[in-house]
């Protein structure tokens, strides 16, 4: 509908006494709802750029609060619109659909695609080993293999290295060990699941 158009149902509701249809949910509702649901993914898979740096923390933590709220607001004004063609205009618009189809969509491909395992990224991960095992002891700080942020990296004695998983939370510790000689003992309250080969994934709990 052109601009023309527009304006002359309007003039002509006025005219008439009949009140001017009502706009329903339309093609930039679709393309920020869109955008948010492309972040939103990028998020939840960790496709995301470095956190590293000065207040790291917070980029992760403050873009999901941010994105909650748009959805938020996107979902009100989506609702209003469709409220007011259905119920007040008594008719049906196809641009009802779509914003709801993509957030269904987004859902689903979020069930549905596995997250990436650290297996997917095993060469980054056996590089890193590889160059830590040289000096055992030795640590290797805040940096990234693909979608994963790791803590911190360490080599032991034994020739196991450990990758601490930035998500790490309080006093609970996650990530993966490179133990080419079989389980590890690990540390503290200490679980360990193989992957393959050399690698497990493990869990810790820190003890006093």
């Amino acid at each position: 509908m052109t601009m023309l158009q527009a304006l002359d149902e309007w003039v002509g509701g006025k005219l008439t006494g009949e009140p001017a249809l009502r706009k329903p949910p339309g093609r930039v509702l679709l393309a920020i709802v869109s955008a948010g649901v492309v972040v939103w993914i990028c998020l939840q898979r960790n496709l995301w750029p470095s956190p590293f740096g000065k207040f790291a923390w917070l980029d992760p933590l403050l873009v999901t609060l941010a994105m909650i709220l748009v959805f938020v607001a996107l979902g009100l004004f989506w609702a209003i619109r469709t409220l007011y063609v259905l119920l007040a205009d008594r008719r049906w618009s196809w641009w009802i659909l779509p914003a709801p189809i993509v957030v269904c969509t987004g859902v689903a491909a979020l069930a549905l695609l596995p997250p990436q395992s650290m297996l997917d990224e095993r060469a980054g991960f056996e590089t890193v080993a590889s160059d830590l095992l040289r000096t055992p002891g030795t640590t290797r700080q805040d940096f990234e293999i693909g979608p994963f942020d790791l803590g911190f990296a360490q080599a032991t004695p034994d020739g196991e290295v450990y990758f601490h998983d930035e998500g790490s939370m309080f006093l609970t510790t996650v990530g993966w060990v490179y133990s080419p000689a079989g389980e590890s003992a690990g540390f503290d309250d200490f679980t360990a699941t193989h992957l393959d080969g050399p690698w497990y994934e493990f869990r810790a709990t820190w003890r006093d």
